[in-house]
C-alpha cells in the first residue's frame, strides 16, 4: 500500500513532535546543575538517563577539579546512580586515588585513548580501579572504553577481588572489561582475583591492551573466565598468568615480555583445563608457552622466537614448555631469522618444544621452519612418557 503526500506529511510531522517531546525532556534534565557528592534522590528525581562527569566549565552534571583529581567526581556520580552506570567525556584527567566500582556498576568512557585517566604525582592506593576495600560480596562490574595511565605511579590499572559468596546476584561474579587499556603500571596491568572460591569467577575481558607493565600485563586468579582479543606488551613478569581453573583464551598475543635470569613466559598457563586457541608469543625474554596446568589443550597457538637465547638458558628458550601431564598442543614453533627481543634483550628460541621430566600422556604436533637461524638447537628437549605422542617438524 502507498501513501498519499498528506499521509507521508503528517507522520513527519508526528515524527518531528515527538522528538520534539523527547529534546525538551532532555534539555530540562540536564539543565539541572548535579554538585559532584549530591545524595541519590537528588540525582534520581532530575536526571534520567546515565550520569556523566567531564571537565571543569563543560556543564556535567559531575565535573573535574583537577586539583583534587577525577577520582571525586566519578565516585561522587557512582554513588549517586546506585546500580547503573557512569559516563566519563572523552578527556585527558589527573588521578590522585582509586576509583571504586562497586555492585553492579559501569564505568564507561568515551574510548579507551579518548577518555584516559592518568595517576598524578602523589597517587595514594595500590590501583586506579578497584573494588571495595575490606569484604565485598558485589558482581557484575563492567569497565569499557577507558585508558589508565599508571604513569609508574601505581600498582595496578584495575584490580577487582571478591571476598565471599555474592550476596546481589551469584553464584558467580563475572566482571566485564571491554575495550580497555593500561600502562606503566608498577605491578600488574590488570588483576581479577579474591579469596572467594574461583575469585572473579565466570570473568570476561575482550579487546584489552597493555603495555609496560611492572608485573603481569594480566594476572587472572580467577577461574571460569573468557579472553579474547588482547594484547600485552612489555610485562615486567610475563604476558597473560592464567592461574585460576578453566579459562579460556583466544586470538590474544604478547610481544616484548619478561624480564631479568628467571623470567616469566608470554603466556603462563597454570589453570588446570584451560583452553588456549589462535594466540601468538612473539619476541619474549621467556618461554612463549608455559604449561602447568594438567588438561590444558593449545590449538592452533604460534610461538615466534621466544627466549632469552643465551647457553644454558634452554630451559627459559623454548617454544612450548610443557611441566605438566594430559597436555595437548598443536601450532607452529620456530626461530625466524633476525628473530628474538633485542631491546630486552633476548636472542630467541633455542628449542621448539620443552619437556619437564616426568610428564607423561603428552600430544604435541608442532611445526618449525627449515631456515633455524642461531640460536636454534633443536625441535625437542626432553622426553614425554610413554603414553606421549610428540612430533615437531623442524
Amino acid at each position: 500500500m502507498t501513501e498519499s503526500p498528506t499521509d507521508q506529511n503528517a507522520a513527519g510531522n508526528s515524527r518531528r513532535s515527538l522528538l520534539r517531546v523527547a529534546a525538551t525532556a532532555l534539555g530540562a534534565a540536564t539543565a539541572v546543575p548535579i554538585v559532584a557528592g549530591a545524595a541519590s534522590p537528588a540525582y534520581a528525581a532530575v536526571v534520567q538517563g546515565i550520569p556523566w562527569v567531564g571537565p571543569a566549565g563543560s556543564g556535567a552534571p559531575f565535573e573535574v577539579d583537577p586539583a583534587v583529581g577525577a577520582q571525586q567526581a566519578i565516585n561522587a556520580a557512582l554513588a549517586a546512580v546506585g546500580q547503573g552506570a557512569v559516563f566519563v567525556a572523552g578527556g585527558t584527567y589527573p588521578v590522585k586515588a582509586p576509583i571504586v566500582l562497586g555492585d553492579q556498576q559501569s564505568l564507561v568512557g568515551a574510548g579507551p585513548l579518548s577518555t584516559l585517566l592518568k595517576a598524578a604525582t602523589g597517587f595514594t592506593g595500590t590501583a586506579m580501579v578497584q573494588t571495595p576495600a575490606g569484604t565485598f560480596t558485589g558482581s557484575r562490574m563492567s569497565i569499557r572504553d577507558i585508558g589508565l595511565d599508571g604513569a609508574k605511579r601505581v600498582a595496578n590499572g584495575i584490580n577487582l577481588q571478591i571476598s565471599a559468596k555474592p550476596t546481589a546476584y551469584g553464584p558467580d561474579p563475572a566482571p566485564w572489561l571491554s575495550r580497555v587499556f593500561v600502562a606503566q603500571t608498577t605491578g600488574d596491568g590488570i588483576y581479577l582475583g579474591g579469596a572467594y572460591s574461583g575469585g572473579q569467577r565466570e570473568f570476561k575481558v575482550t579487546d584489552c591492551r597493555v603495555e609496560n607493565a611492572g608485573g603481569w600485563a594480566y594476572r587472572f586468579d580467577s577461574s571460569d573466565g573468557f579472553v579474547s582479543g588482547c594484547s600485552a606488551q612489555g610485562g615486567a613478569l610475563g604476558g597473560y598468568n592464567l592461574a585460576g581453573g578453566n579459562i579460556k583464551i583466544w586470538g590474544s598475543k604478547v610481544y616484548g615480555s619478561g624480564s631479568g635470569d628467571t623470567p616469566g613466559p608470554g603466556f603462563r598457563i597454570g589453570s588446570a583445563r584451560a583452553t588456549v586457541v589462535g594466540c601468538e608469543a612473539q619476541d619474549t625474554r621467556g618461554c612463549g608457552f608455559e604449561v602447568h596446568g594438567r588438561g590444558s589443550t593449545l590449538s592452533g597457538c604460534t610461538a615466534d622466537s621466544t627466549g632469552i637465547g643465551d647457553p644454558g638458558t634452554d630451559r627459559y628458550s623454548a617454544g612450548f614448555y610443557v611441566a605438566s601431564s594430559a597436555v595437548n598442543i598443536e601450532g607452529a614453533s620456530y626461530q625466524r631469522a633476525g628473530g628474538g627481543g633485542s631491546w630486552i634483550p633476548a636472542k630467541g628460541m633455542m628449542w621448539s618444544l620443552y619437556l619437564a621430566s616426568g610428564v607423561d600422556y603428552v600430544a604435541a604436533r608442532l611445526v618449525g621452519d627449515p631456515n633455524r637461524p642461531t640460536p636454534y638447537q633443536g625441535g625437542v628437549y626432553g622426553t614425554a612418557g610413554a603414553h606421549s605422542s610428540v612430533t615437531v617438524l623442524v
